[in-house]
């Protein structure tokens, strides 16, 4: 489950909510800030994938060219900043031309 896809972060946590109710755990799938948040703030949410940075990725460059801000692991683990407001990334204005906004 990705937060992206289900309709956000209301949708994943009601979700999140079945799950645990049934003692299910729940991963949520591709990393990034907003399923880190959706592990950090539920029990049942044991670990989540992470994907570094890296020059060649397939999936995720796209989030990493328009956001930064994304925690790096250190021995395993993710610290997310509790002082960053909302998801704790910004929008990166360098890489905003390259993009099209179709309404």
């Amino acid at each position: 489950m990705t937060i992206r896809i289900v309709g956000g972060v209301t949708a994943a946590q009601k979700i999140n909510a079945v799950a645990k109710t049934f003692q299910v755990p729940l991963i949520p799938h591709a990393g990034q800030m907003h399923n880190y948040h959706l592990t950090t703030a539920n029990t049942n949410c044991p670990i989540s994938e992470y994907f570094p940075v890296f020059d060649v990725e397939v999936g995720n460059e796209l989030f990493y060219r328009i956001f930064k801000g994304d925690p790096d692991a250190v021995d395993g683990y993710l610290q997310l900043d509790a002082d960053t407001p909302g998801l704790g990334i910004e929008i990166i204005d360098e890489h905003a031309h390259s993009f099209e906004i179709i309404e």
